[in-house]
């Protein structure tokens, strides 16, 4: 075979994927020709088979650096069902099987070896490993080397001193690097001559959504009833919070569970591992779940509060779509968040330098809660690509914000702080200028003031969003110092006393406007439910995420196409050689009850060789089977000898004699392997018949 055709073909047979994506194949070949890459490609992208089909290729074991242990567990599962040797090292691990692994390494019987980024800059461990028997250095997540990316991880810095021991290829990959980052990674890890392969960070099945931070619980509940069945992720920053939102929705008879640091280890995994076979739908969980989630049919994620950064914010909606078909965000923004998220940098034992990058990233993120225009291409510019295109798939594309001019409503509100002697927050200033009857107010004398009640024609909540907006717009500033009191800028200033105007944006129901996701999928949706159960089933047993023996997008694929023999199931997307000899018998079985149980017959590709292979087990003779079909003796052997090909038990004894398959042979070999059927069945002077000539030429074949 043609050295540049076997990548394709491993890809096929251990993957089950007939073409690569994007940049796969040009960092594949690099990587073959012995270089260093760095390679930037979003969430769900296919980052892995850049390093692990290599492995398939090169002579020795690939490592791979990775920093979550979930994730390397599940990878290991998923090659090891694929029939690609594997094994993670990490710290959580007792000595036992931290030898035996590395005995294997040894024995050069692992393909792919994952490790912790502690495990691989450990004295012990450099010192056990044979660099010889290393074939690529594979660093994922490599934005945790640099200050400038989201999540730093010092011993990352320590890695640079493998890469420059060892004489093998490096790759470094993540999803969330800006160009400070980019140059970064190269530098500190000190990759020699790195290409670049930049990917686009746009996910265009990914519908983008931000909400003021008001009547969340209540706007979630009707989201994730919305979505009912589909698996989704709510983020939030306290763990109090998990658990009131995971209660809300077990109320609601919504299959909802909690995950937080504050659990046992023993209690996350459970709940991970219940997600992970879609016997909960919804997490309710701190920023830390999902980084180790390799499940691709999560169709939603809320952020509950403010993310810390946009790196976050991208790395955190990424996991859902991850199998390309239609997902959708929600991001509740609030100022209050923003507030939390800068106490906790200020209190940090960080380095300034370090807190200085991490609120510049934090006001960042608050611009993209603010911004009027296109979000995705606020994402893509963050990361160095620019477009002046709109998305589409954005709240502020699919419902473009309406100006108008709310001078009025501007100097209403400025004049009212202004009364009150800048000394009350938002909460205090909408209840003035409503005109609440409330015993705080009375008793402080704000109904008093010549503004009290003076914008009772707007709701609360739409004048919160208002006054917002004269914050973003630099008209209010927040002074976090004295309990969030608003005061009044030079800008603010200017419109209360030099006649400035004010453009605000009208308030838009977005609740009523976020797009549901596609469900138009053609494919028989009781099959996929029928396919799922097995796969539930199947998993269980073996100790595996459901994902990891079949995707979502396989199993549609099935229940469309409806496979009945092994030869249709190769031709599945996502279905390789070792799974189809674990789990093809399995679901071709499914299928075939499946199809036989519907009162409307279905049209499936192979359905009359289903129907002579029924009638074959219950001991019809090939006459009858064509008399009950009225199909001719010659197509039910057609039938047969399919069948025989497909691998189904079929004795061909029963349908050509010993005696006959000599005559055949013979005459076969004489006529030098003919395949002309025609000039068989005239040397045997037409005493054999066409079907029978063809079943035992494919018993030859065969054997």
């Amino acid at each position: 075979m043609n050295t540049a055709e076997l990548p394709l073909k491993l890809l096929k047979e251990y993957f089950g994927y007939h073409t690569f994506r994007g940049q796969q194949q040009d960092i594949i070949e690099r990587t073959l020709e012995g270089h260093d890459s760095l390679v930037i490609m979003p969430t769900g992208a296919g980052k892995s088979i850049c390093y692990q089909l290599p492995a398939l290729m090169l002579k020795g074991t690939v490592i791979v650096v990775s920093p979550l242990i979930a994730l390397m567990q599940d990878q290991v599962a998923a090659l090891t069902t694929a029939g690609i040797t594997a094994a993670a090292l990490h710290s959580n691990q007792n000595d036992t099987a931290t030898k035996e692994i590395l005995n294997n390494f040894k024995d050069g019987t692992l393909k792919l070896l994952y490790v912790s980024p502690e495990k691989a800059v450990s004295k012990d461990f450099q010192e056990q490993i044979d660099l010889q028997k290393i074939s690529l250095i594979a660093i994922d997540e490599a934005h945790c080397v640099s200050v400038w990316g989201n999540d730093f991880r010092p011993e990352y810095t320590e890695l640079v001193h493998l890469i420059n021991k060892s004489n093998v290829p490096h790759i470094a990959l993540t999803a969330t690097a800006d160009k400070a980052t980019r140059q970064d990674i190269a530098q500190k890890l000190g990759l020699k001559s790195a290409k670049t392969f930049l990917s686009s960070f746009e996910r265009t099945n990914i519908n983008i959504n931000v909400q003021p931070g008001q009547n969340r619980i209540e706007t979630i509940i009707d989201y994730v009833g919305a979505h009912a069945g589909d698996s989704g992720i709510i983020y939030c920053l306290s763990k109090k919070s998990t658990e009131k939102i995971a209660k809300k929705l077990q109320e609601k008879s919504i299959k909802s569970g909690f995950y937080h640091a504050g659990m046992s280890g023993e209690s996350r995994q459970k709940v991970q591992q219940a997600f992970q076979s879609d016997e909960l739908t919804v997490i309710c969980a701190t920023i830390a779940f999902g980084m180790g989630i390799d499940k691709s049919n999560i169709r939603y994620v809320i952020h509950y509060n403010l993310p810390k950064n946009i790196e976050s914010y991208y790395q955190e909606i990424g996991r859902a779509g991850r199998d390309g078909n239609a997902a959708s965000t929600l991001l509740f923004f609030s100022l209050a968040d923003a507030k939390i998220l800068r106490q906790f940098i200020d209190q940090s034992t960080a380095s300034e330098d370090y807190k200085m990058i991490q609120r510049t990233k934090l006001n960042r993120m608050i611009e993209f809660g603010q911004a009027s225009s296109c979000r995705t291409n606020f994402i893509l510019s963050y990361f160095g690509e620019h477009r002046r295109t709109p998305c589409g798939h954005c709240d502020n594309c699919l419902h473009p914000p309406k100006f108008f001019d709310g001078t009025i409503i501007a100097q209403k509100a400025l004049s009212a702080a202004k009364r009150l002697n800048e000394g009350v927050a938002i909460n205090a200033l909408v209840d003035v200028l409503r005109g609440s009857q409330s015993s705080e107010i009375r008793r402080k004398g704000y109904d008093q003031i010549k503004t009290f009640g003076s914008i009772t024609d707007l709701k609360r909540e739409d004048l919160i969003q208002f006054i917002g907006q004269l914050i973003n717009q630099g008209y209010f500033e927040i002074d976090f110092t004295h309990y969030n009191k608003l005061t009044i800028t030079p800008l603010g200033s200017d419109v209360l006393y030099k006649g400035s105007t004010v453009s605000l944006t009208a308030t838009i129901d977005r609740e009523a406007k976020i797009p549901a996701v596609n469900k138009k999928e053609h494919y028989e949706t009781d099959l996929f439910e029928v396919l799922k159960a097995l796969r539930l089933k199947l998993s269980k047993e073996a100790n595996l995420p459901a994902y990891a023996i079949f995707n979502d997008n396989t199993l549609k694929e099935m229940s469309r196409v409806k496979p009945l023999f092994e030869k249709d199931l190769q031709d599945i997307s996502g279905v390789g050689k070792h799974k189809i000899s674990h789990y093809g018998t399995y679901f071709l079985e499914a299928i075939r009850a499946f199809n036989q149980k519907k009162i409307v017959p279905l049209s499936v590709k192979g359905e009359t060789y289903l129907k002579t292979l029924n009638m074959l087990k219950i001991h019809h003779s090939v006459a009858k089977i064509a008399r009950e079909r009225s199909l001719s003796e010659n197509t039910i052997y057609d039938h047969i000898n399919h069948l025989y090909l497909n691998h189904e038990p079929i004795n061909i004894s029963k349908f050509v004699s010993s005696e006959e398959i000599n005559k055949i042979t013979s005459t076969w070999y004489k006529l030098k392997k003919t395949e002309e059927i025609k000039l068989l069945f005239q040397a045997l002077d037409e005493k054999i018949n066409y079907g029978k000539i063809k079943l035992a030429l494919s018993f030859l074949k065969r054997s």
